[in-house]
């Protein structure tokens, strides 16, 4: 077993707080879609590309990401992202066109996708007797991100104009990148076993990985859409006050600060022999949830911070599988793949849903797209043979 770093503790903060920052602009656009919308002439459907094509920028970068993660120091790869993505922020809110504003999330995807993985991968180096719980403690960081935005951005609107909530979220890591420099000092070097891009590619023919990557592809689609459009949908003639719905808004991905740390910790205690009743139990209520929430009305509110609790509670069990059925000298690319199968989901999801509104003027077909998800990550989970 590798030593534990000097400053375990100090480097989980920093790094979950960098990554708060990541999420909280990647939700950014969500909170303002009705001004965007009405400013610039979009559509609802190009709303939620915003927000796809920034993940799907993220998916086609994140098997290199997984490369350089095996093959390099992910120490020094993510600073360098950190400042790239500060740089693109900036251009968004001074260069608030529909055009520009698309090509720019489509670049910041890139360095996202080289900070998220590489971060998760080095926490979980930094607690090797406890990996799952040291993972889900991290991966509180999107939620808290994406509650930090949805509930701030709109204050930030109105302050500054809608254009400023894209940089609003990236600023901290002016201050954030030199701490990590310096925290990630303690850990542990790896030793990187010499691999060829035959031998990476072959990893890939995994059966059981790919089962996992698409279970985690279902869950992150259902907790985009309830995260993306729960706060246009709550607007939209449901007798729900509108501070409510910002409150409301940020609950649903906040509730991943919970469930994700949770879900990772019964996955190494109580469920230790059995990881796959995680995802199970979670798949089965999200179902019953998606169906509920477009007949609930006023009661909609609680059922979608339900579901997002439910959506991101196996989170960090997808990671322990991935590492489990892969080499050691691709734990790195493992994480990735998850990522990447993930982001399938996410990349989809968001602009699908907006087109299923624009084309029927109700939200009862993407939720019920939901809930056919919900049903197939439950198949896929069930069929998992890693336990």
């Amino acid at each position: 077993m590798e030593p534990r770093p000097a400053r375990p503790v100090a480097f989980l903060l920093v790094t979950w707080a960098l990554n708060v920052s990541i999420n909280a602009f990647y939700i950014a656009p969500a909170p303002v879609f009705p001004e965007m919308i009405r400013d610039l002439g979009i559509s609802k459907a190009f709303a939620g590309s915003l927000i796809s094509f920034y993940l799907l920028s993220i998916l086609l970068f994140q098997l290199p990401a997984g490369y350089a993660i095996d093959r390099l120091d992910p120490r020094r790869i993510i600073p360098v992202a950190g400042v790239a993505l500060l740089g693109f922020s900036a251009a968004m809110t001074l260069v608030p066109a529909a055009g520009s504003l698309l090509v720019l999330r489509v670049l910041a995807g890139i360095p996202v996708a080289f900070t998220f993985v590489p971060s998760a991968f080095l926490v979980s180096r930094a607690f090797p007797d406890r990996p799952g719980r040291a993972v889900g403690l991290f991966l509180s960081a999107p939620p808290a991100g994406v509650a930090a935005g949805n509930l701030l951005a709109p204050f930030v609107a109105a302050a500054f104009g809608w254009p400023a909530v894209f940089v609003a979220f990236t600023l901290p890591l002016v201050a954030l990148v030199p701490l990590f420099v310096v925290v990630s000092r303690g850990l542990p070097e790896r030793e990187h076993e010499r691999f060829g891009l035959g031998e990476f590619l072959q990893a890939f023919r995994n059966r059981e990985l790919w089962k996992i990557g698409l279970a985690f592809a279902c869950s992150y689609a259902a907790y985009i859409v309830f995260s993306s459009w729960s706060p246009t949908f709550l607007r939209g003639g449901n007798g729900i006050d509108v501070a409510v719905v910002g409150v409301v808004s940020a609950l649903i991905p906040a509730a991943g600060i919970l469930s994700r740390p949770l879900g990772g910790h019964l996955a190494e205690t109580r469920f230790a022999r059995d990881k796959r009743r995680v995802p199970i139990a979670a798949f089965l209520l999200l179902g019953v949830a998606s169906l509920a929430v477009p007949f609930a009305g006023p009661a909609a509110a609680p059922i979608l911070v339900a579901g997002g609790f439910l959506a991101q509670f196996p989170f960090s069990v997808y990671y322990l599988f991935s590492t489990q059925v892969m080499p050691p000298r691709f734990a790195g690319t493992a994480y990735a793949f998850m990522n990447t199968t993930s982001l399938i989901g996410g990349a989809i999801a968001p602009g699908l849903a907006g087109l299923l509104v624009d084309l029927t003027g109700s939200f009862l077909p993407a939720f019920g797209m939901i809930a056919f998800t919900s049903s197939l990550g439950f198949l896929l989970a069930v069929r998992i043979r890693e336990r």
